[in-house]
């Protein structure tokens, strides 16, 4: 699930007791070797509130002939709307409809979302009906009442493969995080708001399931197995090799070979790879930097490290290091184990940290809060969600207060403000600077694309975009995308390379792969 990390506080205080239920969730649901098909297991994941079984228990292993690859041909693309988060957010209101609007040249799109909010699918519907090309999107375009869905669309959509039967088979892995349940509990917090959400879309791959068997006259078997896996964190080649972060593999208990076995019966896998993810307050899915686009070449991360002055403080430097260091183990270790496997290097942009005159900013309105709230200028109700007006006025009168008690200031400065933590006795800025962290470690991703490919041979790239209000950068980044267009036109020169703006997605740690899958034209329809 793509949220913000937990704090370290609580995961340092439970972490013993949530391996331990890690450990303990897996080896209850351990596969007997000699005989697959006795499997029965009984876990949190399928009850219901009131305790009693529920609709969405774990299955049997279905014997595959094959994964089936992204880069095969497709009926569909799925993605999954929250219609009040696109009426409350326009940036993610345009970035669905672009998303749409492209994908329908290609195929089939079928959007997923809760059928009661009513309004709000009315109001984006609307929105499409103002798009020039409104005629032929609803045409392709089918909304599908289900439940209320994030837009993460990849973490907990089904994988696809196909049976020795040829039936289509879709893995339904398990989407909650039981690691945080746990912490929930603990907080007597078990019916919050994400865990609700969770739950959602642990449900939403048998709603898909129904779509394409009534849509496309296609049976599909939904397999369960005992895992926990998001879908941004699992990449395979197609040929049998299945690769996963540290991350999926600690969330299952970390007993490598026992994962491996699952992953043999439930996905047909020779192999299972474990890979390192990006580091940081991020989300640690494979998918911001590994991308098959073919069973023989895959595409890599070329990192372009920040500059020395954004590096000021020990923390960013070492972030840094570790996003190199881990980008090239991951190499070494693609390298050594397929030495005949085709490298594709694209670019990756520098981690985007705040600027000192932006963490200075936020500093000056920390402290004029601080001093608001002990002087009773302002209660720390009022404080929250001010808008710009209000925060003026509030700088004002507290500046006016301070000017009283200390004399003359200047908050426009560094050594201003300075001069103002010194007079009422705090440490100096530079102490600030030392220990300054962003709660998001904000990655930009271009290879965080979708593939699309229809039945009659046309295939295309929808890749993400990123901006900048800093013209140099802006300048970086679009000579990036010529490069990025080369690289995709290496693996497939004939595909179309379409742009999506992603610059409202930087914080959520997750681009255009994240928020679809693909459902595959094999098998063929029954009519």
């Amino acid at each position: 699930m793509r949220t913000r990390p937990l704090s370290s506080a609580p995961w340092i205080k439970f972490g013993t007791i949530a391996l331990a239920l890690a450990v303990a969730f897996w080896l209850g649901q351990r596969l007997p070797i000699g005989d697959s098909s006795q499997l029965h297991t009984e876990a949190e994941f399928e009850q219901t509130p009131d305790g009693q079984r529920g609709s969405f228990r774990f299955t049997p292993p279905k014997p595959l002939k094959r994964l089936i690859t992204e880069w095969e041909p497709q009926r569909a693309l799925v993605l999954s709307l929250s219609f009040a988060e696109a009426m409350a957010a326009p940036d993610i209101a345009r970035y669905q409809i672009n998303l749409i609007e492209i994908a329908h040249r290609y195929n089939d799109v079928l959007a997923f979302g809760e059928h009661d909010q009513t309004q709000a699918h009315a109001y984006f519907l609307s929105l499409i009906r103002n798009h020039p090309q409104a005629d032929s999107i609803l045409s392709k375009t089918h909304f599908v009442d289900s439940r209320n869905l994030m837009r993460w669309t990849r973490d907990f959509g089904p994988i696809f493969g196909l049976s020795r039967q040829d039936q289509l088979i879709a893995i339904d892995n398990v989407y909650r995080n039981l690691n945080r349940d746990l912490e929930e509990a603990v907080y007597q917090n078990t019916y919050s708001f994400r865990r609700f959400m969770a739950h959602q879309g642990d449900a939403m791959p048998s709603d898909l399931a129904v779509e394409i068997e009534e849509r496309y006259e296609v049976p599909v078997m939904l397999v369960r197995p005992p895992l926990i896996l998001d879908g941004g964190d699992f990449v395979h080649d197609g040929r049998g090799n299945v690769f996963i972060s540290t991350q999926t593999l600690v969330r299952n208990g970390g007993n490598r070979h026992t994962l491996e076995e699952l992953f043999r019966y439930y996905f047909g896998a020779k192999k299972l790879h474990v890979l390192q993810s990006l580091p940081g307050a991020t989300v640690a899915h494979l998918d911001m930097i590994f991308k098959f686009v073919n069973d023989q070449t895959v595409v890599l991360p070329e990192f372009h490290a920040n500059a020395k002055e954004e590096l000021f403080n020990p923390y960013r430097t070492e972030l840094v290091k570790r996003v190199q260091e881990i980008l090239a183990t991951n190499e070494r270790y693609l390298r050594r184990n397929f030495p005949k496997l085709r490298i594709i290097k694209m670019p990756m942009p520098p981690i985007q940290f705040q600027t000192p005159e932006k963490i200075l900013e936020e500093a000056i309105d920390d402290f004029i809060r601080i001093i608001a709230l002990s002087r009773g200028v302002a209660e720390a109700k009022q404080l929250e969600n001010l808008d710009a007006a209000s925060k003026l006025e509030l700088r004002t009168n507290v500046t006016a207060i301070m000017r009283k008690e200390i004399g003359p200031i200047n908050l426009e400065t560094p050594e201003g403000f300075n001069a103002v933590l010194k007079a009422y006795g705090h440490a100096p800025l530079s102490n600030l600077f030392d220990i300054h962290s962003e709660s998001v470690t904000r990655y930009f991703s271009y290879i965080n694309s979708v593939f699309l490919h229809n039945q009659q041979g046309e295939h295309g790239f929808i890749v993400p975009r990123f901006t900048s209000s800093h013209p140099e950068f802006n300048q970086r980044l679009q000579a990036w995308e010529q490069e990025v267009e080369k690289a995709y036109h290496e693996a497939w020169p004939q595909a179309k390379i379409h742009w999506i703006n992603c610059d409202s997605f930087v914080t959520d740690s997750g681009y255009i792969h994240c928020t679809t899958i693909t459902v595959p034209a094999l098998p063929k329809s029954r009519n």
